[in-house]
């Protein structure tokens, strides 16, 4: 989960939650001032507990972004939300068998730690102390409440306690290691020598004859890819603003609406103490003496900081920042609407406990110019009349493109314009034709086959295409002047090969007969080289010919002998002649440590997965897919 929020935020969003991830944590005490709206619908039961709607909604968007995050280019709309759809529900369900696993084991993390926690974390501190609001507003623009919030952030702590309490449990015997050591710190030595191919090309010439020739045998290399021109209509509620008109009385209507709103939207400042209900009902005493100690004079804020069981406000004298309407609880905010700059409440019940609770500051909102108002309500009233207009216009234009093969009558009766774009291949182009869902009807067969206009076409929640093809330029051969270069090289480079190879298999045969790398390459002027006490994984891990030279068999008396061609064309010819296992009782204690982590390691991932399975083997779930 917190992956998942690292990998779904940009900004300062990101910042914060990045400290999210170093220290987990949860809130209490304000978080329980915040009330949720409901999660919906349920999905899946796992064991008698819901995985909401809306729990996989947001499962669903973060796996999305994760997806856009690690591929830059894709396209949004390729991304079927409704495919990913089972699979994250099934992670989810794993993660809530895991959860509820790890507190069958007593896993868990107690009020004080998490608050110690919690108060260290600098992203969320200003002036050196914890920011509440600043922390709310993070999460509120994650569409989670504080309360949501602290849930996914706990069931997270759950299953990361659960996963390192099984990880920890891998082991790897003293023989296992031995094994592991004698392949993975294994040391060979090869010899090898190289026939460059670079000289061989520079020296070949390409006649004329062999050029065309070779354009003529091979022409399919060389053809065009098949391109489009599409014709299309756009449609979006600015081409409609034509069609519609917002009488005063409804610009009247919405101003007042406005002017109601901004009357409302006056925020209060305020604090509070908040006591936790008690069965015996001490805590109403307690208040009852804190309301005493306030009458006295005695500073609201101090006895916050002593008293109040919030333990994320009472550090800052129970500060809770400026608010708006629907922000606190009703019954808070009822208090503070009767409340006086500096007064405080009699005692107020709520779901966390009871409180008092001081008003600090109250800041009203400025009532909207109507003459500044006005023209911007008459443009919003309108766009939204006109985006109601496009259900309807919508269908209209599917009911006039419908196996029309050019849309030029449409765009007519339309009122709209009739757009060409440039030639496109299935690789997409430039504007419309970038779009996957554009280039998908444009190269379908009803469109490019049959010659019929495209189904309409949602591009985003206010912008709708319908196209048809104007043109096919089906592929054709490129000139020869265009690649003539490209022949000349592919020309020289088989040449190269075939002398490459002639000459490769004739040193071969005198490496085989008994010769040495060394005294064949002297002989012939090549650069050769040793690799003595080779390692498996060395500084170049690409190195080819190290990867070659560690998957031959091993050598007898008389050494293993391969050859290999480069991605550059070299021929390389290898001759690998002694191969030592690893020796674990040499290995220095940090090189032991680190092969029995990683074995544990691994071996632990591999129970891990054993025990989720078995988990969710034996729960009782209850799923939509």
């Amino acid at each position: 989960m917190l992956q998942d929020f690292r990998d779904n935020l940009n900004g300062v969003a990101k910042i914060v939650l990045v400290a999210i991830i170093i220290i987990p944590f949860a809130l209490f005490g304000v978080d329980a001032l915040f009330v949720g709206g409901s999660d919906g619908e349920e999905v899946a039961n796992v064991n008698g507990e819901t995985i909401s709607e809306r729990s996989l909604q947001q499962a669903v968007l973060v796996q999305k972004q994760q997806i856009m995050n690690k591929f830059q280019n894709v396209d949004e709309s390729l991304i079927d939300e409704e495919k990913l759809r089972p699979a994250v529900l099934q992670r989810l369900i794993r993660q809530k068998v895991e959860e509820q696993a790890a507190a069958d084991l007593g896993m868990g993390v107690s009020d004080e730690t998490i608050h110690d926690l919690l108060s260290q974390v600098p992203e969320f501190q200003t002036d050196g102390k914890f920011d509440a609001k600043r922390y709310d507003f993070v999460v509120r623009q994650m569409g989670y409440t504080p309360t949501s919030h602290k849930k996914a952030i706990t069931s997270d702590m759950l299953v990361n306690q659960f996963l390192q309490g099984v990880v920890t449990t891998g082991f790897s015997t003293e023989k296992e290691l031995a094994l592991l050591a004698s392949v993975s710190e294994q040391t060979r030595d090869y010899y090898y020598l190289t026939i460059p191919a670079a000289p061989l090309k520079s020296e070949i010439s390409v006649s004329d004859d062999e050029i065309s020739s070779y354009y003529e045998n091979n022409a399919h290399q060389f053809m065009t890819e098949e391109q489009v021109v599409i014709e299309y209509i756009e449609l979006q509620p600015a081409d409609l603003l034509g069609e519609v008109s917002a009488d005063d009385d409804l610009i009247e209507e919405r101003y007042q609406a406005k002017v109601d709103a901004a009357k409302e939207g006056a925020t209060f400042h305020s604090a509070h103490i908040l006591l936790e209900q008690k069965e015996d009902d001490s805590h109403r005493t307690k208040m009852a003496e804190l309301q005493e100690k306030i009458k006295a004079g005695e500073d609201f804020s101090s006895l916050a900081k002593e008293y109040s069981e919030d333990f994320v406000t009472s550090e800052s004298g129970g500060d809770l920042g400026y608010t708006q309407p629907g922000d606190l609880p009703e019954e808070l905010e009822s208090a503070l609407a009767q409340l006086e700059v500096g007064s405080v409440s009699d005692i107020v019940e709520s779901k966390a406990g009871i409180h008092l609770v001081k008003l600090l500051d109250k800041k009203a909102v400025d009532v909207p110019d109507k003459e500044k108002l006005v023209p911007a309500i008459r443009k919003e009233l309108e766009l939204q009349m006109a985006q109601e207009l496009m259900p309807e216009r919508i269908e209209e234009l599917k009911d006039l493109a419908y196996n029309a093969t050019t849309l030029q009558d449409t765009a007519d009766q339309m009122a709209l314009d009739l757009k060409v774009s440039e030639p496109f291949t299935r690789s997409g182009g430039d504007d419309v034709a970038a779009s996957r869902q554009v280039i998908g009807a444009a190269f379908s067969d009803s469109v490019l086959v049959e010659g019929y206009a495209s189904e309409v076409i949602e591009l985003s929640d206010s912008l709708v295409v319908v196209l048809a093809v104007r043109e096919r330029l089906k592929p054709s051969l490129k000139p020869l002047a265009d690649v003539r270069a490209q022949i000349e090289m592919a020309v020289k480079n088989e040449k190269a090969a075939v002398q490459i190879l002639a000459k490769g298999q004739e040193l071969e045969q005198k490496v085989k007969s008994g010769n040495s790398i060394e005294n064949v390459a002297k002989a012939d002027d090549l650069k050769w080289q040793v690799s003595l006490n080779t390692k498996r994984l060395g500084a170049n891990q690409n190195d080819p010919i190290r990867q070659r030279a560690f998957t031959l068999p091993l050598p007898g008396e008389l050494p293993v002998v391969v050859n290999l061609v480069l991605s550059n064309g070299d021929y390389v010819l290898l001759s690998l002649v002694k191969v030592e296992a690893g020796d674990y009782k040499a290995l220095k204690l940090d090189q032991k440590h680190a092969l029995f982590s990683a074995r544990s390691i691994a071996a632990a991932g591999r129970d891990y997965e054993a025990y989720g399975a078995l988990l969710l083997k034996e729960a009782d779930i209850a799923s939509k897919y």
